[in-house]
């Protein structure tokens, strides 16, 4: 028994795996088995999962889509689109249905297609020897076959526009047989009708036009053109003005209805009780799950986006359920309701907004799965010497006492670092990533954002951010500078580059006091110096130079030596520092 809901939302922080783990809820929900056969985390695994996901996209029984601010109900429930008639110019506006009741329409009809209904089949009304009941009528619903007259035009697969029977007839009638014999194809509907305002018999048609020149017995005379068809529903005497904008039937004998779907048509007769004749999956009988994945949920106005569609989501809503409901659509006028194959996964981002500030009545109708950070799945890296998962632990937990845990970093944003684990990636992942994200949580309160990096215990060519004094009284006098008097911040480049600034987000102590020299070269007043961590660290007539790049450079540029790797990227500190070192330590040899 499938115990998953049919409405989740997926909850966390940025970076913690919410629409990674969309692909794991639709397969639990899509195909359970196999994900129990592959619960590793393995890549091939994951690979073996991703491929089974995209199998079920391609059929189109996974969708997606995103909420955003200008997402709107017609775009999610339905709507009306202007498009220009091809023979008059003129703007005509059509009914247009939003992915949500696409799929719903699916999750209904998609399983008649094991009975020969075509996708999107074209619904047409016939009147077989009129309306009530007649042994002609009878004859047809119990042999499988729909018949109409004028058989004296013979065989209309043939020249019968020559026939002079057929030229005597009128417009409406030639109309008629057109739509019978040439327009109407096999996976087709066909509304039998009872009476003006109701449908007496339902059928899919199976088989292509043919002429009889032998009617059987009991059979009106002329009722020669025939169609085979397999009738679904029998003797339902259902009224068609719900369906058809509460407009009866014409007294044209075969025409198009244009104003309702098959999918509007099977939801009716669900929501009516009506039954087919036989034991055949029709409307919904077997429950094919549709999964619909809304990223992003909590960014749209879901009040707006589902309308009154929002009650009919819940489960004893659905069709078929004790409390069953439908609603009439604003726009197509249809009766509508959902599916109780159709499930809802959502992806909510806690950074955008909390759940204390959802829409209540979403919060009701969901199912909520936390997504926490999980620093575990990056406690096997480490990065010379550095263990992220304990990184991304401790920075956690400086977020939670400054600002909360809704805002903090996911363990995605590392695991990068599991294929390439240089500092390098650590570099970009911090510039790119993490200082960015910082910058947005604490609306550049710098202070915070250096307390988050420990910046304020570190030495400071190790700090990422860095507190400058004001230059306010330089650049406006000291009436208005000593106003504007204060600091200001700003973020140390080299600091990037240097592990110990990685190492000393967790305790500054690690790399506090004196570390080890790997090695050593003077030139001039210039020392030269690589640390054991792999720093570089330049001295002159005894002092510290901080920042450290410009003085490499110059020294560069002094011994000919180029600024820029073998692939063209100019080269970091290290790098630098290291090239010098080399090469002055085959001058000195």
């Amino acid at each position: 028994m499938n115990e998953t809901p049919l409405n989740q939302i997926l909850f966390g922080p940025p970076g913690t795996g919410k629409t990674y783990h969309t692909i794991n809820q639709a397969l639990a929900i899509l195909a359970p088995d196999l994900l129990v056969q592959n619960s590793g985390n393995d890549p091939e695994t994951r690979k073996r999962l991703k491929a089974e996901f995209d199998r079920f996209v391609s059929a189109e029984r996974v969708r997606f889509v995103t909420f955003h601010q200008s997402f709107s109900y017609e775009d999610f429930v339905e709507g009306l689109r202007a498009d220009s008639d091809a023979e008059t110019g003129q703007v005509k506006y059509s009914v247009e249905s939003g992915v949500f009741k696409r799929i719903c329409d699916d999750a209904r009809t998609r399983p008649a297609s094991d009975l020969g209904v075509r996708g999107n089949p074209a619904i047409w009304k016939i009147s077989i020897n009129g309306t009530g009941s007649s042994p002609t009528k009878s004859y047809c619903l119990d042999n499988g076959e729909a018949r109409i007259g004028w058989g004296e035009t013979g065989d209309l697969r043939g020249d019968y526009e020559q026939n002079a029977y057929y030229q005597s007839l009128g417009a409406g009638d030639k109309g008629t047989l057109s739509y019978f014999a040439e327009q109407m194809v096999v996976g087709d509907i066909l509304l039998c009708i009872h009476s003006a305002e109701q449908i007496g018999s339902i059928g899919v048609v199976t088989g292509d036009y043919r002429y009889e020149a032998q009617v059987p017995a009991g059979v009106i005379g002329d009722y020669q053109h025939v169609r085979s068809v397999r009738w679904l529903y029998r003797d339902i005497n259902l009224s068609i003005l719900p369906l058809n904008d509460e407009r009866q039937f014409t007294l044209k004998t075969v025409y198009a209805m244009s104003r309702f779907t098959w999918a509007d048509l099977l939801s009716y007769l669900q929501q009516q009780g009506v039954k087919p004749v036989e034991s055949v999956t029709v409307a919904g009988a077997v429950d094919e799950p549709y999964v619909l994945i809304i990223d992003e949920i909590n960014r749209g106005n879901v009040s707006r986006i589902f309308g009154e569609l929002i009650t009919l989501i819940e489960e004893s809503k659905r069709e078929s359920a004790d409390e069953a409901l439908s609603v009439k659509l604003p726009y197509s006028k249809k009766p509508f309701s959902v599916p109780k194959n159709v499930y809802l996964i959502g992806t909510m981002n806690t950074a955008d907004r909390s759940l204390a500030g959802l829409d209540i009545a979403l919060r009701r109708r969901f199912v909520f799965r936390e997504m926490p950070p999980r620093p575990e799945l990056l406690d096997d890296i480490e990065v010379a010497g550095l263990n992220i998962g304990q990184l991304l632990r401790v920075m956690n937990q400086r977020i939670e006492v400054l600002l909360d845990r809704d805002h903090c970093l996911g363990h995605a944003y590392f695991m990068p670092l599991k294929k390439d684990g240089s500092q390098a990636r650590l570099e970009l992942i911090f510039r790119n990533q993490i200082l960015p994200l910082l910058q947005e949580y604490f609306f550049e309160d710098w202070q915070r954002i250096a307390w988050v990096l420990n910046d304020q215990r570190k030495a400071p060519n190790d700090q990422f951010i860095q507190e400058r004094t004001s230059l306010a009284e330089g650049l406006f006098g000291r009436d208005v500078g000593q106003g504007l008097a204060g600091s200001y911040w700003t973020l140390n480049d080299e600091a990037f580059e240097r592990m110990e600034a990685y190492l000393s987000i967790l305790d500054a102590s690690l790399v506090g006091g004196n570390q080890a020299v790997k090695r050593e070269v003077v030139q001039g007043e210039i020392t030269l110096r690589e640390l054991a961590s792999g720093s570089i660290e330049v001295w002159r007539a005894g002092a510290l130079q901080q920042p450290t790049k410009p003085v490499l450079r110059e020294l560069a540029e002094q011994l000919g030596l180029a600024l820029e790797s073998a692939s063209g990227s100019l080269l970091t500190t290290r790098g630098l520092g290291r090239q010098l070192i080399d090469r002055l330590s085959q001058g000195a040899a």
